[in-house]
């Protein structure tokens, strides 16, 4: 079962979360149970991170088919690269616990928030403004552009990296 494809279907049947890294690495979470999975992943890693790169790449096509039909070119390349940002942010983007500004990462207390889609939380109040919104905004999308960079993707040429 050395197949890039199959590891991967196998790894999330039994809820593996797979994420590759710089440098060839590769992080595998998911529950004690699917220990024997995540130890064959990681036994061939470099075909589990062939298949990851490829799903990635042909998802990006389909992004921009998509936006190509309906916008111009720049314009289309630009959304299907966020859409890809999304996508790599709600699977791989972090999480900080409910007490904690994910933009600032000091305690919200009892301070108004902003309750994320994502399940973080930003300060929204008088004395932060909006700062702590961009700043988380622009750290997951630099985390996101990075991510996929690992997997071969990059921005569109149109598009600025915060």
């Amino acid at each position: 079962m050395s197949d890039g494809l199959e590891l991967l279907r196998r790894a999330r049947e039994v809820g593996l979360r797979i994420e590759p890294r710089p440098g060839g690495r590769l992080t595998v979470r998911g529950p004690k149970r699917a220990e024997p999975v995540a130890l064959m992943l990681l036994a061939h890693k470099p075909a589990v991170i062939a298949a990851l790169a490829a799903d990635w790449r042909t998802r990006h096509r389909e992004a921009l088919a998509y936006w190509g039909a309906l916008r111009p070119a720049p314009e289309a390349a630009r959304l299907a690269w966020g859409e890809m940002q999304n996508r790599w942010h709600r699977l791989h983007g972090s999480r900080v616990p409910q007490w904690q500004c994910a933009g600032c990462g000091e305690p919200i207390s009892g301070l108004p928030a902003l309750n994320l889609a994502d399940g973080n939380r930003a300060h929204l109040d008088q004395a932060h403004g909006l700062d702590c919104l961009l700043s988380f905004g622009e750290r997951w999308r630099r985390e996101a552009t990075d991510g996929l960079r690992t997997l071969g993707l990059d921005p569109p040429p149109s598009f600025e990296v915060l």
